[in-house]
């Protein structure tokens, strides 16, 4: 060992001296594609301590400014051999593979590096224990800010994000599951995204992958099987294909899947509406009884494109993907006994079922880009996207009433949605940083159509337009020895048209104009210590706009005393965020403020004197604010790697609700006491031969999120064994459970004041699942389509 530190330090000591400058450069890797995230420093010659040092861009490029006139430079990542070399302006560097340095952290459990890179938290998953977790939904689950629940991933603190790879925004969700964990270099969490994102988007998780054997022919297949341990009939397979053809600078790509979707939920209601009689006197509508709801839908999924490198400049390309509902079943039944002050009046059982209408559900998207560099600085990326969809279904609910009378009632609904967008942005390097100006418009059409028989409620024919005409402009840039700063403004302006040909009453038009700004600063505290903190300081503001569909006015009949509607007169939410993240060796912490104003909830109301209540969005006049705080820990222990976030969700929130039993007829409600403490905790154990094992899960306490109150523990207990086949780990199989404790529900308790609703879930979580996973000559695609109206494709 001491002759090769001799030998290692004889060839450092022999490298020409660093002269003072400004020093450019490219990483590539052995196939001549960019490698990025890579550390560049500069190390001094008498001591070998890090003189100052950069991450290489997306591009693989990096600029060095320093004073150092006696030193070297290093270029390392893991996963790659660092290399030590003489300086050279504009030199072209090759990193090669390290793959027993891979295989020995594969045994050893590498737990997954964390930085702050001036955006976001950036987790290297290559040469990690993550590189071994499964599909890429496996990985999303474990990075630092990230949490995965019942309703999905979401950024805590700030919801479901936008996911793009390689630049190019995800549009199909099984892409996550199609795309395997070691095929990922790194995942960045963005909770304040800059200006060129839409002013709704509150986070953006950016997925690299690793440049893999090249040209050629190349597949990789997928198929999984999941199967209820409560139900039956609860049983999800999945099945996927995608191909890859490069040559040159084309690359031809195309994948299709399949998948079948399962939920059942079993649940005890009980609700209480209060009001007046004529008289004055206290009026009570109880509503005691029990619900179960089944879900069994598939459908079938494809993309097809093609991508166009004319040189190492420009890019260009276009893409095609469809969907299309080949089954859509939901059958509910409710078992209602109804009291009125105490007396019972009724005894109600109602069976519905919804199927999907004359015609398949379907969507179809489609983008063509360009992206370019022109004169060596000035970036250019275009892009233009369109997005349809046309969905029609029909309902169907038989009452059958013991005390009073029978009804059927039948409805029908279709509903059509177009999407226009184009995206313009340009970049050029000025200073020490670079310039960012662009343009976003997005054009929204959507017609709903809806019909009710056996009642006596409004038919709706709803026309909504909405036109969204965007600039921005941003600014980064990083100071040597100060740190990384960017700071953007983003404009909207923003017509929204809302007709009802039915009912002409609700016919309404609005504009708005609104500013976005944001700001951040990511430095290191300590630098010429061993272990310097890094930190991020950054604020933005941010708007959520209602779905389309929570802009109908049309009622829909869900039961005898539940209706439904949205709500044309709905404004958008308009929220200002401030956070700090600072991380230390394998510890992450990050706090998050927000203050929104004109928050969305779901509220329900007594809607006439027969018990009835009507379920449709409002906005609240008191703003609702809340934080989010956690610490993220990463110790590794031999072959243990732990991965442990804790952290607590309170908010401050008030509502005005009406009461009929308060003289003022107004009750002010508080959801503030009891904050939500939650932890995310797994354990991955790495042993030779291919094996990975995993044991861990979510919990979160009782507590208030927004206006509902989580009256129970949640508990998420997974388990997995994983085992990767053939000399080039191309072959993996998993086994993995969810739900073993079968408690991943929540109970739910509502106060609306004149309103309040207790319900008790029991739901279908409980399942074991297999998956098979094959890759042949797969290729990182050069695609680079970034897409537009993202929002407006999401709310559709």
């Amino acid at each position: 060992m001491k002759k090769v530190f001799i030998l290692l330090l004889m060839s450092i000591m022999s490298l020409p001296v660093l002269a003072k400058g400004d020093w450019k450069g490219k990483v590539v890797d052995e196939n001549g594609e960019p490698v990025a995230y890579a550390n560049v420093a500069i190390l001094s010659r008498a001591d070998s301590t890090v003189v100052c040092g950069v991450v290489t861009q997306e591009d693989g490029s990096f600029n060095i400014v320093t004073k150092e006139t006696d030193g070297i430079m290093m270029v390392a990542l893991l996963g790659y051999k660092t290399v030590y070399l003489a300086p050279s302006d504009g030199a072209v560097i090759t990193l090669a593979d390290d793959s027993e340095m891979l295989r020995g952290a594969v045994a050893s459990a590498v737990m997954p590096k964390t930085k702050l890179t001036g955006e976001g938290l950036q987790t290297n998953v290559r040469g990690s224990v993550l590189a071994h977790a499964g599909s890429a939904n496996d990985v999303l689950a474990k990075p630092p800010g990230l949490i995965k629940g019942n309703n999905g991933l979401e950024v805590i603190g700030k919801g479901t994000p936008l996911v793009y790879i390689n630049g190019r925004k995800v549009t199909d969700s099984s892409e996550l599951d199609r795309l395997q964990s070691n095929e990922i270099q790194s995942v960045e969490v963005i909770n304040n995204p800059g200006a060129q994102y839409d002013a709704s988007v509150q986070a953006v998780v950016r997925i690299r992958t690793i440049k893999r054997q090249g040209d050629g022919f190349g597949f990789n297949l997928n198929a999984s099987d999941a199967q209820s341990l409560r139900w039956a009939g609860g049983n999800d397979p999945f099945g996927a294909v995608n191909v890859n053809y490069r040559t040159g600078g084309l690359d031809v790509f195309g994948g299709i899947n399949y998948s079948r979707n399962t939920s059942r939920q079993e649940s005890n209601l009980q609700k209480q509406t209060f009001g007046l009689t004529r008289t004055g006197e206290d009026w009570l509508f109880e509503n005691k009884g029990t619900l179960l709801n089944e879900y069994i839908g598939s459908t079938i999924y494809g993309n097809a494109g093609v991508n166009y490198q004319i040189n190492d400049n420009h890019f260009l390309g276009g893409k095609v993907e469809w969907g299309l509902h080949l089954t859509h079943n939901v059958h509910t039944e409710v078992n209602d006994n109804v009291f009125e002050n105490g007396t019972l009046t009724d005894m109600l059982t109602t069976v519905s079922d919804d199927k999907m209408g004359e015609r398949k559900p379907y969507n179809l998207g489609a983008n063509i880009y360009y992206n370019g560099l022109v004169a060596g600085k000035l970036g250019i990326d275009v892009n233009l996207d369109y997005y349809g969809t046309d969905d029609s279904s029909t309902s169907v609910s038989k009452e059958t009433s013991e005390m009073t009378h029978d009804a059927s009632i039948s409805s029908g609904s279709n509903n059509v949605g177009r999407m226009y967008a184009a995206k313009v942005v340009l970049s050029y390097p000025i200073w020490k940083g670079q310039l960012q100006v662009g343009t976003e418009e997005t054009f929204s059409r959507r017609k709903d159509n809806y019909k009710v028989e056996g009642i006596d409620i409004p038919a709706s024919a709803a026309a909504i337009k909405e036109d969204n005409i965007a600039g921005f402009a941003s600014y980064g840039c990083h100071i040597p020895r100060v740190g990384q700063f960017s700071a953007g403004v983003r404009y909207e302006y923003v017509h929204y048209a809302y007709e009802d040909a039915e009912t002409p009453a609700n016919n309404l038009s609005r504009n708005y104009g609104n500013w976005f700004p944001n700001v951040s600063y990511a430095g290191v505290i300590g630098q010429k210590t061993k272990n310097p903190v890094q930190v991020m300081l950054n604020y933005s503001t941010k708007t959520s706009r209602p779905h389309y569909g929570n802009l109908s006015s049309a009622i829909r009949y869900n039961s005898r005393y539940i209706w439904q509607s949205g709500n044309a007169q709905l404004q958008p939410e308009l929220s200002h965020n401030i956070g700090l993240t600072a991380v230390w060796k394998f510890v992450t912490v990050m706090l998050n403020y927000t203050r929104t104003d004109d928050a969305i909830v779901t509220w329900s109301s007594p809607y006439g004197d027969e018990g009835v209540v009507l379920v449709k969005p409002r906005n609240i006049e008191t703003p609702f604010r809340m934080m989010s705080a956690y610490v993220n820990l990463t110790p590794t222990v031999g072959p243990w790697n732990m991965n442990y976030t804790v952290g607590v969700l309170p908010q401050w929130f008030t509502i005005n609700a009406p009461d009929p039993r308060e003289e003022s007829g107004i009750r002010v409600t508080t959801f503030n006491k009891k904050p939500i403490f939650f932890a995310q905790l797994f354990n991955t154990f790495t042993v030779k031969g291919g094996w990975q094992f995993e044991l861990g899960g979510v919990l979160m306490s009782p507590g208030y999120s927004r206006n509902l109150y989580m009256s129970n523990w949640f508990i998420n207990l997974r388990a997995a064994v994983q085992k990767t086949l053939l000399r080039d780990g191309s072959l993996v199989v998993r086994l993995e459970g969810e739900d073993l404790t079968r408690n991943a529900f929540f109970n739910t308790n509502s106060d609306f004041g004149s309103h309040t609703i207790n319900q008790t879930n029991l739901l279908d979580m409980q399942r074991i699942k297999l998956s098979v996973r094959y890759s042949f000559n797969t290729a990182q695609s050069k695609y680079r389509g970034s897409g537009a109206g993202a929002d407006s494709r999401a709310r559709m």
